[in-house]
């Protein structure tokens, strides 16, 4: 098959780390020919002289997606379209805003549009849940659009995706760990020396406010109260963005590297102790497995999302409850044993979960479904 792999609007965030693993792995499967439109941000990691002779990259630049862009989006990638004649297209994380003429295989990962019942949207304004609803509709529909089938990472996804847009081609396959974290290098990333007696909580995220990281200050507070002044969490922030988020809060708990690249972020879970995902909504985190195969236990919120992905593998507590999130931590840090539950625990999950190499296959798998038109193009009832 001749593929094109659609990465090109990818500024920052999850969604980099699917697209590099998946752009890897193909090169196990070396029977076929890929074109990767490569974005700004899965450009920052990729090392194109790695590659095999059967991949072809284009570099894009779209910069932050406005809808006065969309039209410019869609011309450039039909250009490409046109010139490399693909048997499938593969958008790794969407909506693309493109209609391609292939065979479209387009991943879903916004998780605020199919876990309305978030206890997100019961702290934001009307103004702002209007805002929401409108911006659903409007991916929604490029979605519809533009997806022959779509690629999701839980079944607990999958069934709201399913109901969302109404098809039933939709296709669990689920993420794990990237191969970085297999044979890690360690990076010299600037942290301040760690003393004998701090704890360290590793929270690694792009912003977004459904992350729910201004919480921190306040369990940092609640801490405290509890006798744990030594507790500190690091954060990936770009510095504009912490300085805004955690403005005229004491931030003397926390402490923030910046934006770091994949390859860079098992240095990161060596440096801490446990992992804290203060999320209200998730497609899927690769946080999650990362820690799992760090051996460091998750502590994270009690929600559908997190218990599909970490079931017995973390300590869950009440979502946006810094009272709640610090009893936890507690616990936690006092109870050796439930640590090694919990990363013992953590490992069996990974088994769960497709390898990167088999994650890479089974898309591969539905793309040859795509090209022979071999799917049931049903609707959701």
């Amino acid at each position: 098959m001749r593929i094109l792999v659609n990465t090109s609007k990818l500024r920052f965030g999850g969604a980099i780390q699917v697209a590099l693993s998946f752009i890897y792995e193909c090169r196990n499967y070396s029977e076929h020919e890929y074109h990767v439109l490569v974005g700004q941000g899965v450009a920052k990691s990729l090392q194109k002289d790695e590659f095999p002779s059967n991949f072809h990259f284009y570099d894009f630049n779209f910069g932050i997606v406005k809808l006065f862009k969309i039209p410019r989006i869609a011309s450039e990638l039909s250009h490409y379209e046109r010139i490399i004649q693909p048997d499938c297209v593969v958008t790794t994380s969407g909506p693309s805003y493109w209609h391609a003429k292939a065979p479209h295989l387009l991943g879903y990962n916004l998780g605020m549009y199919i876990y309305y019942d978030s206890p997100f949207f019961k702290t934001i304004s009307l103004y702002r849940k209007l805002r929401y609803d409108i911006k659903r509709k409007l991916h929604f529909w490029f979605f519809k659009r533009d997806a022959t089938a779509y690629m999701v990472q839980t079944d607990d996804v999958n069934k709201r995706v399913r109901k969302a847009l109404k098809t039933e081609n939709v296709f669990t396959i689920s993420n794990t760990y990237n191969n970085f974290f297999t044979d890690p290098v360690k990076y010299d990333i600037n942290l301040p020396a760690k003393m004998s007696d701090e704890i360290w909580f590793l929270t690694l995220t792009s912003y977004y406010p459904h992350k729910n990281l201004d919480i921190i200050p306040s369990v940092i507070e609640e801490l405290n109260k509890r006798g744990f002044p030594d507790v500190r969490f690091l954060l990936t922030l770009p510095e504009t963005v912490f300085a805004r988020l955690f403005k005229n809060m004491d931030t003397s708990n926390i402490i923030n590297v910046g934006t770091v690249r994949p390859e860079e972020c098992p240095t990161l879970y060596n440096k801490c102790d446990y992992m804290f995902m203060p999320s209200l909504a998730e497609c899927f985190s690769a946080s999650y497995p990362e820690a799992m195969v760090m051996k460091k236990p998750i502590i994270t919120t009690d929600l559908s999302f997190a218990r599909s992905i970490c079931d017995n593998a973390a300590v869950y507590y009440k979502p946006m409850d810094g009272k709640s999130a610090a009893e936890k931590i507690e616990e936690l840090i006092n109870d050796k044993n439930l640590q090694k539950e919990l990363i013992s625990n953590g490992l069996e999950r990974l088994k769960k979960f497709n390898t990167a190499e088999e994650r890479a296959g089974k898309i591969l798998e539905i793309c040859e479904k795509l090209k022979r038109n071999q799917l049931p193009h049903t609707k959701y009832k």
